[in-house]
């Protein structure tokens, strides 16, 4: 859930091939809309204007150096208490700053585009890093590739993971092995990881709940289908092994799209991250993580 947008100038990238167009825009690494080459959007159409782009109304952007909410807006790690500012209107931290900042294009070609973000700790934000985004199509794939580099100079815990917006129809399914879910705290934290009620186990194909959801889910084996049946679509999801888990959300006063958002670690994992980092990765100077995720277009005829 998302809330204090900020719009800039739109100035989009196109990638296309024979099966999908995908446009995308430096501004916070987002992945701007995706469809299939007759028109079938897989991921959410861009709800925002073409004059100015709305990072919040995208359908895809990045994790880092964290994802989720920080309880408290801050937490302890080395003997200290490093503290962030809260970046929307929301009262608590959220999903980290890179969705928000300018990314540098470092290459791009009709099918691929890599950029790059960095930022210096400062009073916003104890993180110093640099992150680098591979977007690319291959065939009927949409491949990103996420990695982030601590560049400070002290350890700290690290994360990542992708946001992506997904429409939402009143057959839509959804298909996700997990192990355990986090119940959710009034403040949208989680709160109590228990086994899943029956409405929210996806080990099969299932339709998604008409209510509010928004709950991480622990133990995910990194694949996920996504069908629609009224529009004859499906798509494969694939994440590579450092996201473990993923987080659900669909609103209820919105109901054409929903997210499913592969991460790394538990949200608000900073606030045990010294007992027990829940995914996160202590990333020493120089040292980093790396992760993928992959959305193939599949036929409607190949929904499993």
């Amino acid at each position: 859930m998302l809330s204090g947008e900020q719009s800039v100038p739109a100035d989009f990238l196109v990638l296309h091939n024979a099966y999908m167009t995908v446009r995308v825009a430096s501004k916070g690494g987002a992945v701007v809309d995706g469809k299939t080459s007759d028109g079938r959007f897989f991921l959410r159409p861009y709800a925002g204007t073409e004059q100015e782009f709305t990072v919040q109304r995208a359908a895809c952007f990045p994790l880092v150096p964290i994802g989720n909410r920080v309880a408290g807006n801050g937490f302890h790690f080395g003997g200290k208490r490093r503290s962030f500012v809260p970046n929307t209107q929301e009262s608590l931290y959220l999903h980290g700053d890179g969705w928000l900042g300018d990314w540098n294009v470092l290459e791009a070609s009709v099918e691929a585009v890599t950029m790059e973000f960095s930022r210096e700790a400062d009073e916003n934000s104890p993180y110093a890093y640099t992150a680098t985004q591979t977007i690319r199509l291959a065939g009927a794939t949409l491949d990103m590739q996420l990695s982030i580099t601590n560049s400070g100079d002290e350890t700290l815990p690290f994360g990542i993971g992708f946001h992506p917006f997904f429409p939402r129809t009143p057959k839509t399914a959804l298909k996700a092995s997990a192990v355990r879910w986090w119940t959710e705290a009034p403040s949208h934290l989680p709160h109590t990881l228990e086994a899943p009620p029956e409405d929210m186990v996806f080990a099969r194909s299932t339709p998604l709940p008409d209510r509010w959801i928004n709950n991480a889910f622990e133990g995910w084996d990194g694949k996920a289908t996504i069908a629609w049946p009224e529009h004859n679509l499906s798509l494969r999801a694939e994440a590579t092994e450092v996201f473990a888990r993923f987080m659900l959300f669909a609103p209820d006063t919105d109901r054409s799209f929903f997210c499913f958002e592969p991460m790394s670690h538990t949200p608000n994992a900073l606030a045990s991250v010294e007992a027990d980092p829940m995914g996160l990765a202590l990333l020493a100077p120089g040292e980093e993580i790396s992760g993928g995720l992959s959305l193939t277009i599949l036929d409607g005829s190949e929904v499993p």
